[in-house]
C-alpha cells in the first residue's frame, strides 16, 4: 500500500513496490475520492442551511425572554433559572447524542433534534403557566443537539486539512443566524399588536415562538429529503475503544499546568460573560425603559444583532491577523481587558448611545478572547490530545452557562440591577490574572 502524503514521496514509495502510476492514478482510488469530494458537496451546503435556519429560530425569542418570563409575575432570578436550564439540559444531553450518532449516524439525531426544538417551541409559546415554561425550555435544551452534531458531520465528511474551513462554515451559518434571528424577534414582537387575534393580545410573544417553531419544522423537513448521511455503516459503533483511550490521554494531556490554566481563564471569563447575558435586558428595562413595550423589544433585538455582527465581522479573518502581529496571549489578554472595562461601565450607562458603546466592548472582547483561547489551549495540550483539551474548554464553558445566568439573576435582584457586571469584571480580572501566569 502506498502512502498519500505528498506527490514527491508517493511517487517514490510506489517506484519501491513496483508500481508505475501514482496512488491517485489507480481507478478504484479515483472512484473512492470522487465519492468523497461528491458526498462532502453534498452534506456541507445542506448542513449551513440547517444550522442557519436553527441560528435564526433560536436567536427570535433572545431579545424578549426575560420580559415574557416577567410576564408570569417571575423576578429576576426566576429569569436567570430558566437561561441556566436550558444550559443544564444541553450539558446533560449533548454528549449523549454524540454517542448515539456515533452508533447509529448523524442524520436521525439532527432530525431528532429539529423534532424536539418544533415541540419546545410551540410548548414556549403556548405556555399558560411559568412551570410550562420552564418545561419548554428545558425541552428545548435536551433536543438542542443541531450544532455539535454538524460539527460531526463536518468532521465525518473532510479530510483533516480541509476540516477547519467546514468548521468555518458552520461558524459562519451560527453568526449569521444570530445576527438575523433577534433582529427577525423584535420586529414579530411588534407584529403582534397589530394582527387581531385573540391568542396574540393575551401573549404577544407567542408569535415570534410559533414562528420558530414553524421555522424549526421548515428546517426538519428540508433536511429529511436533502441531508444525506455523513457517516457510513462501517464506521459506526467502532470507536468505543478509541473514547476510552481519549479519556486516558486528556488526563495526562491535563496535568500541564498551563492548560489547567487556560480553561480556568476560560471558565472564569465565561461565567463573567454570562451573567452579563442574561440580565442585560433587563437592566435596559429598568434603566432606559419605554412606554411602548413592543418598540423595547425591537431595540433590544437591534442591539443583539449588532453585537452579532461586530463578533462575525472579527472572527471573519480580523482575529487571525492580529494574532499574527501581537500573539495570541497578547490578544487574549486584550480582549479579556476590554470585557472588564465594559462590564464595568454598564451600571453607568443611561442612554441607547451608552448601552450601544458597551455593547461595542463586549462584542470586541468576546470576539477576540474567545478564538485565541481555543489556539493557546490546542497549542499547550500534547499532538494526542488536542481534541480533548478543547472538549474539556467547551465543558467548561458550558459549566459557566449553567452557572452565571443564575448567579446573574440572583445578583441584579437580590443586591442591584449593576451588580451582575460589577461581579462580572472582576472575574474577568481574575482571569487576566491566570492569563499572566505564564499560559
Amino acid at each position: 500500500m502506498c502512502r498519500t502524503t505528498s506527490p514527491c514521496e508517493s511517487r517514490t514509495a510506489c517506484t519501491r513496490a513496483g508500481s508505475r502510476s501514482w496512488p491517485w492514478s489507480h481507478p478504484a482510488s479515483g472512484v473512492r475520492h470522487a465519492c468523497a469530494v461528491l458526498r462532502c458537496a453534498r452534506v456541507l451546503p445542506v448542513l449551513f442551511v440547517t444550522v442557519f435556519i436553527d441560528l435564526v429560530g433560536f436567536g427570535i425569542i433572545i431579545p424578549f425572554l426575560a420580559y415574557y418570563v416577567e410576564s408570569f409575575g417571575a423576578r429576576a432570578a426566576v429569569v436567570g433559572l430558566l437561561m441556566s436550564s436550558y444550559s443544564l439540559a444541553q450539558f446533560v444531553f449533548a454528549p449523549v447524542w454524540g454517542r448515539i450518532s456515533d452508533r447509529v449516524g448523524r442524520r436521525p439525531i439532527l432530525l431528532l433534534g429539529l423534532l424536539g426544538s418544533v415541540a419546545g417551541y410551540t410548548l414556549f409559546g403556548l405556555a399558560g403557566t411559568l412551570g410550562l415554561l420552564f418545561v419548554g425550555r428545558v425541552l428545548m435544551g435536551i433536543f438542542g443537539a443541531t450544532i455539535p452534531t454538524a460539527q460531526a458531520a463536518v468532521a465525518d465528511v473532510t479530510a483533516p486539512q480541509d476540516r477547519a474551513r467546514g468548521m468555518g462554515l458552520l461558524g459562519a451559518a451560527i453568526g449569521l443566524g444570530f445576527i438575523l434571528g433577534p433582529a427577525l424577534g423584535g420586529v414579530l414582537s411588534n407584529l403582534s399588536t397589530v394582527i387581531r387575534l385573540a391568542l396574540f393580545e393575551k401573549n404577544p410573544y407567542a408569535l415570534p415562538c410559533l414562528a420558530s417553531a414553524a421555522l424549526a419544522a421548515l428546517n426538519l423537513a428540508a433536511a429529511a429529503f436533502f441531508l444525506p448521511e455523513s457517516l457510513s455503516r462501517e464506521r459506526r459503533g467502532t470507536n468505543t475503544g478509541a473514547r476510552l483511550s481519549r479519556i486516558a490521554l486528556l488526563s495526562r494531556g491535563l496535568g500541564d499546568r498551563r492548560l489547567r490554566l487556560l480553561v480556568l481563564v476560560y471558565f472564569l471569563f465565561m461565567l463573567g460573560f454570562t451573567m452579563m447575558e442574561a440580565t442585560l435586558t433587563l437592566f435596559i428595562e429598568r434603566r432606559i425603559g419605554a412606554r411602548d413595550h413592543a418598540q423595547l423589544v425591537r431595540r433590544v433585538g437591534y442591539l443583539f444583532g449588532f453585537i452579532g455582527v461586530i463578533q462575525v465581522a472579527l472572527q471573519g479573518g480580523l482575529v487571525g491577523r492580529l494574532a499574527t502581529a501581537f500573539g495570541e496571549r497578547r490578544l487574549l489578554i486584550a480582549g479579556i481587558a476590554l470585557t472588564a472595562l465594559a462590564l464595568a461601565m454598564l451600571p453607568l450607562a443611561v442612554s441607547w448611545s451608552g448601552i450601544y458603546a458597551c455593547a461595542f466592548g463586549l462584542a470586541c472582547g468576546h470576539g477576540l478572547s474567545q478564538p485565541s483561547v481555543a489556539s493557546l489551549i490546542s497549542r499547550n495540550a500534547p499532538p494526542d490530545t488536542q481534541g480533548g483539551a478543547l472538549g474539556v474548554s467547551q465543558s467548561a464553558a458550558s459549566l459557566a452557562r449553567v452557572l452565571g445566568p443564575a448567579m446573574g439573576g440572583a445578583l441584579f435582584q437580590q443586591v442591584a440591577p449593576g451588580a451582575p457586571y460589577i461581579v462580572g469584571a472582576g472575574l474577568s480580572l481574575a482571569a487576566i490574572v491566570c492569563a499572566r501566569l505564564r499560559t
